[in-house]
This record gives C-alpha cells, sequence and structure tokens, in this order.
C-alpha cells in the first residue's frame, strides 16, 4: 500500500496495476449516471471496462465508492453504495465479449433514468431536478456534473483499538466498506488514489492487528508505519481543499509565502502561482502519482531553484529531506510577520490591468504584517475585497466609487489585523480564558453592549478562533465565518 518513502525518488518509482487503474478513472467521474457523449459511447464503455477488467469485480467496487462518496459526501452509506453498485453490476452485464453491442448505452441511460425517479435509491442532490427536466444527452451531462459544495464534515473518531477489532471481526467486509465510504466522503478535494490506499492500510491493520486477540504493540507498530504517509496524506488534503473551495485562493499562497520565505511581492506570487497550478491540476486526479510529481517540482523550485538568497535556517533543514516529507517539514513552519512600508488606504491603480495584480501587491503589503492569519481567512478577506474592487473597476465613475466605498474597504483590510490579534491570544490562553477576555475587551470597547449580548458575541468569535485560526483551518466553513463577520459587523468595530 502507499508509503511516503515508497514514492520520495520518483525517477524509481514504479507504479503498480492499482495504480495504472486509477490513471483512467478519472474519466469515470463522467460516467456517473450516464454517457458523456454520443460520439464517446465506445471509448466510454472501453475505458470502464478496462478498469473492470483490470481491478476486478472488488476493487472496481471500491474505486467508485470512492469517487462517489467524494462526489456525493452528504448521501447516505446506502445511497453511495448502491449507485456504486449499479455501476458494478453494468460493467459485469456488459463488458464481457458476449455482451450485446449496446448493452452499456442501454444500461446507462437507464442508470440516468433510475436517477430521476420519484423513490430513486440514488443520493439526492439539490440541483438534481433541474438535470431531470432535461432529456438524453443533456440530462446526463448534467447528472455527471452535479457535485456536492457542503461544509466539511468533521473528522472521524478515533475508536479505540478494541473498538476498531469488535466491528471488524463482527463484519470484515461490512466494516472495510462503510470506513472506506466515511473516510472518502471526509477527503473530497483529495486524490482518490490516495484515499483509497490509505484506507486499505487501515483495513491491513485491523486484519492484522486483530487476529487471534487484539495486539497494542501491533497497533502502535502499524501506526508508527503509517505515520509519515499519514502526515502527507493529511497535508494533501488541506492544500486541496483550500484550492477547490478558495475563489482567492492564489492571493492568500502569495502572503502565505512572502511571510514564510521573507521575499517580495514578485518573487512570492511567482511561487504561489507555480503551486496553484499544479493543485489546480492534480488535486482531483483520482491518481496519486500527478500531485507527488506535482509536489517534488515544486520542492526543487523552493529549494534548489529558487533565488531566495537569504532562506531561513528551519527552511533551509526542511529542504533537506526528500521532497514530500520536506514539503509537510515547511507546512509546520512558523510563518514571521514581515514589516512592509504603509500602504496607502486606497492606491488610485487598483483598477489598472496589469500582472502581477495591483490589488494583489495592495493586499499582498497588508498580509504578510501579520502571520497567525489562516490561509482560509486571508483568502477570503482577499475575495471579499476584490469584489467590492471590481463592482468600483466595472461603473463609470471609479474614483468616486472607491472613495464611497473606501471605508468599507478599510474595514475589511483592518479584519486582517484583528483576526492575527485574536489568534495570537487564542493561541496563548486556554479557552474558556479567551472567550471571558474577549468578552471583557467587547464590554469596555463597545459599552452599549449589555452583559448577555457581550457573552454571545464572545461566544461567536470563539468559535471563529478555535475553528479559522489553525493552518489547518476548513475551507468552507472559514470562508463563511469571514464573510459573516464582514458582512454582518459593518457597525461593529468589537470584532
Amino acid at each position: 500500500m502507499f508509503r511516503v518513502g515508497q514514492v520520495l525518488h520518483l525517477r524509481k518509482l514504479h507504479v503498480n496495476n492499482k495504480m495504472r487503474i486509477l490513471t483512467v478513472v478519472a474519466l469515470t467521474c463522467l460516467f456517473t449516471l450516464g454517457a458523456s457523449s454520443t460520439r464517446g459511447k465506445n471509448y466510454e464503455k472501453e475505458t470502464v471496462c478496462e478498469v473492470f477488467r483490470a481491478a476486478g469485480k472488488e476493487k472496481f467496487m471500491e474505486l467508485f465508492t470512492v469517487l462517489y462518496s467524494q462526489k456525493f459526501p452528504n448521501g447516505t452509506f446506502e445511497e453511495v453504495r448502491c449507485v456504486a453498485d449499479e455501476m458494478t453490476k453494468l460493467a459485469g452485464r456488459c463488458c464481457g465479449e458476449d455482451a450485446s453491442s449496446d448493452c452499456y448505452d442501454k444500461g446507462a441511460t437507464q442508470i440516468s433514468e433510475k436517477s430521476c425517479g420519484k423513490d430513486s435509491p440514488f443520493p439526492k442532490h439539490p440541483g438534481i431536478s433541474k438535470c431531470c427536466r432535461e432529456e438524453g444527452l443533456e440530462r446526463k451531462l448534467c447528472l455527471a456534473s452535479l457535485r456536492y459544495t457542503a461544509e466539511e464534515l468533521p473528522s472521524l473518531l478515533k475508536p479505540t483499538n478494541e473498538e476498531i477489532c469488535e466491528q471488524y471481526k463482527q463484519n470484515a467486509s461490512g466494516y472495510s466498506a462503510r470506513y472506506l465510504y466515511e473516510f472518502a466522503r471526509r477527503h473530497r478535494s483529495t486524490p482518490a488514489g490516495l484515499v483509497l490506499n490509505a484506507t486499505g492500510s487501515h483495513i491491513q491493520m485491523a486484519e492484522k492487528c486483530c487476529s487471534p486477540a487484539v495486539s497494542n504493540a501491533c497497533f502502535l507498530n502499524e501506526r508508527l508505519q503509517q505515520r509519515e504517509a499519514n502526515i502527507f496524506l493529511r497535508f494533501t488534503s488541506n492544500v486541496c481543499n483550500n484550492q477547490v473551495n478558495l475563489k482567492s485562493h492564489k492571493t492568500g499562497l502569495t502572503v502565505y509565502y512572502g511571510s514564510l520565505l521573507g521575499v517580495p511581492f514578485e518573487e512570492a506570487v511567482a511561487i504561489a502561482s507555480t503551486f496553484e497550478q499544479g493543485l489546480a491540476k492534480c488535486c482531483l486526479d483520482p491518481k496519486p502519482q500527478c500531485i507527488i510529481n506535482e509536489f517534488t517540482e515544486f520542492h526543487r523550485l523552493l529549494c534548489n531553484e529558487s533565488t531566495v538568497t537569504n532562506k531561513p535556517a528551519e527552511f533551509q533543514k526542511c529542504c533537506s529531506k526528500p521532497p514530500l516529507v520536506s514539503l509537510t517539514c515547511m507546512d509546520d513552519l512558523k510563518r514571521q510577520p514581515h514589516k512592509l512600508t504603509a500602504n496607502e488606504p486606497l492606491p488610485s491603480d487598483l483598477c489598472i490591468e496589469a500582472s502581477p495584480d495591483p490589488t494583489d501587491r495592495y493586499l499582498f503589503g497588508i498580509g504578510v504584517n501579520y502571520s497567525s492569519v489562516s490561509m482560509p481567512v486571508m483568502a477570503s478577506l482577499s475575495d471579499h475585497f476584490k469584489r467590492s474592487v471590481g463592482v468600483c473597476c466595472a461603473g463609470d465613475d471609479v474614483r468616486a466609487c472607491l472613495d464611497k466605498t473606501k471605508d468599507h474597504l478599510q474595514r475589511i483590510t483592518a479584519f486582517v489585523s484583528k483576526a492575527d490579534d485574536l489568534c495570537s491570544q487564542y493561541f496563548k490562553l486556554d479557552f474558556p480564558a479567551f472567550v471571558k477576555k474577549v468578552q471583557r475587551d467587547i464590554q469596555t470597547e463597545q459599552p452599549q453592549y449589555s452583559q448577555d449580548d457581550a457573552k454571545v458575541k464572545a461566544e461567536a468569535i470563539g468559535e471563529f478562533a478555535s475553528t479559522c485560526c489553525f493552518r489547518h483551518s476548513p475551507a468552507v466553513q472559514c470562508q463563511k465565518m469571514t464573510e459573516g463577520f464582514i458582512t454582518h459587523g459593518e457597525d461593529d468595530s468589537a470584532v
């Protein structure tokens, strides 16, 4: 199964059969509920059948369970397994040499029709009724494009070794299938191959350490062996989740690398652009090799080809490690604020079309001064700022619009400083003490607040800090929280 140590020297890596299977599974996302195009019907069937023959029925079912769990994370286990089972049965019926030429197309059409039935057993999606008003190919394409944008699900609870063994021994295949579903829907922006391999390692651990009796020493040894792989998976899941869900992700990355390396805007934006392009290319590609190759190239850029002359000592230590371990090492480094020359409140060139974007430059000058602001918060603030500026840039009187919007824009940028201060305090205090301090500060700065109102607001800020101050903060949730503070806190300087 997947181990980070097995892929550090990529030039020597030989991709096994399971990984070769995954090179074509990206296409299967189009096959969720039907054919991708009339012209491509034969190619579609050949592709699915190639996966089916190479993987076998059991592995084919696992691959589709991962893909549909990621695609429909709010679907129930039964719904996800149902659609995966339908595709497995379709492949079983239509991939044999004696199958009729129209077997696959007819079966795919029946699946798309079944999905629109009143009592469909497939995952329910808010946009499915719109698709079902279409006919034929358009319906199939619409159904295939559906994807949940729900908030991140909480991490899986960590059961005791005894609980794992009890569940595994009761029903090994059932435990494996449900764990696969639960794990995949919590990593829906992560290459499916990494998810499949991580769940495979967990199941192998249960198989090995639960027989004949629970062996705590075995569990400890297995978890130690999987440690680097799990760290790499968490890192990949985090950066891919940010890339998929944050509109101003590149701006956030630019600020991040500016504060991590102490480099000027032009160099930070070049580094961020390279990383962003690699993530956009590979995060939703099921095969792990794509993201591994991109990470290795990015390591080479940062450590061997970068023009940064005064790399921090801790950063250089990370560069001495193998590529994938190196990037997770860098992810652990503490960023430092870099006090730049104060920006003008609103530069006059925000609407000039240029590369790099002058708005990105302006936000960079603010963001690198505050190192405790997480990526989702910085990217969300940047996105809100850009939207507000964009409205003015599209109008007839740009200067007048910017002047009118000035207070709102300055409130957005001021939130960067406030979030930095909140997070700095949050990491120094235990949670109850932090909330009490915030409540006292609110009552001091805003005496019109009653004690109850100040307490409610302090608890909301506490929820924001406990959710969004960490480097691996959930992108969707923090985006909504940050937007809420900006949108609903227009007349409130206590936040």
